[in-house]
């Protein structure tokens, strides 16, 4: 008798534990789906139309920038897709562009544009003044072939995958060259075929392996620190995940492009969720034939995620949709003491 009074006791300690542990936590939540929020754009070269949308990004004001590669210029919509302003055509000089492709802005609001065909980086105001450029052909310290993404950190410093080249440059906000690293191969440190770069807010750098289907992290100074992913559509596997994006918490988003889908994991690869399947309704990201396809990916300050889908040549815009947990296990932890201390009764 003695015994069963002592095994009664622990078991009401026990969920008293566990009541106390779900109480202290009852402020945490997690972000278990995603859902589609408002879309815009269609094929055309009139205002707030695309042609092959590739990059976008977000401002600290929720702007959105979207690099429209078929029509050779920048288009700036707020955060619902109202359209703002546009900058660039066709050409070589400033202001224009040859088929851009990524695009990242600073802490100050300036525009950086990776200008695949002109090989260079070109930075811009807000509003699409031209302030400076950098780059030429080659795969000398500051020239590229085929650069694809770009992404800056707190300090102003540019990222640049320099994908016909292997490897990750590093500049500062005037495109001074400080370093780079990587080369052709699948290991540690090595690309085939980097398309996509971001950088979180302790300055560590996460790269699309695209051709090598993972992500490779490292540090500011291209110091390697982990990977993961592998060829597959399973969870935490790609089929040429091609862009990037990091939130403030450090989780990381992926276009997995042949997959048809956008997946996110914490800063150090551990899956989280995915959403996005083939079909043209809201959600759903359509790639056949490799033509179709998300291409970009950026998150805003409240977690809100924009996808660029190249083949419908429009923007879509997800929302996080929270669970609280505790909420969920503070109920099931007090009934479960009660059900204890109401069967020690009978």
């Amino acid at each position: 008798m003695k015994c069963q009074k002592v095994n009664i006791f622990r078991k009401i300690l026990f969920c008293l534990v566990l009541l106390f542990l779900c109480l202290m936590s009852a402020s945490a939540t997690y972000a278990e789906t995603y859902n589609f929020v408002t879309k815009w754009g269609s094929y055309g070269s009139g205002s707030g139309q695309f042609a092959c949308p590739t990059g976008v990004a977000v401002d600290s004001s929720g702007n959105v920038y979207v690099t429209d590669t078929g029509n050779h210029r920048i288009q700036k919509f707020n955060s619902t897709g109202g359209y703002l302003t546009q900058w660039g055509s066709n050409g070589t000089d400033n202001r224009q562009f040859f088929l851009p492709y990524g695009v990242a802005v600073d802490s100050s609001g300036n525009v950086y544009v990776a200008d695949k065909g002109n090989k260079c980086i070109q930075k811009f105001n807000s509003n699409g003044g031209h302030l400076t450029q950098w780059g030429s052909s080659g795969n000398g310290n500051g020239q590229f072939y085929f650069l694809n993404g770009v992404a800056v950190d707190s300090s102003g410093n540019v990222y640049v995958a320099d994908s016909g080249n292997n490897r990750i440059q590093k500049f500062n906000s005037n495109g001074g060259y400080l370093t780079q690293w990587g080369s052709y191969g699948s290991g540690n440190g090595q690309f085939n075929d980097p398309e996509g770069v971001a950088v979180d807010s302790s300055g560590n750098v996460y790269v699309a392996d695209s051709g090598n289907n993972r992500i490779q992290k490292f540090n500011s100074t291209g110091g390697y620190l982990t990977q993961w992913g592998s060829y597959g559509s399973g969870n935490g596997q790609f089929e040429f995940p091609l862009s990037i994006a990091v939130d403030s918490s450090g989780n990381v988003y992926v276009a997995d492009k042949y997959n048809q889908r956008i997946q996110k994991f914490n800063s150090i690869g551990r899956y989280l969720t995915q959403w996005g399947s083939n079909g043209t309704d809201n959600r759903q990201i359509y790639d056949p034939n490799g033509i179709y396809d998300p291409n970009g990916v950026a998150v805003d300050s409240s977690g809100n995620v924009y996808v660029a889908e190249t083949g419908y040549s429009r923007i879509q815009k997800f929302a996080p949709n929270f669970v609280d947990f505790p909420s969920i296990i503070v109920p099931v932890a007090a009934m479960l003491v009660l059900t204890v201390i109401f069967r020690r009764k009978k």
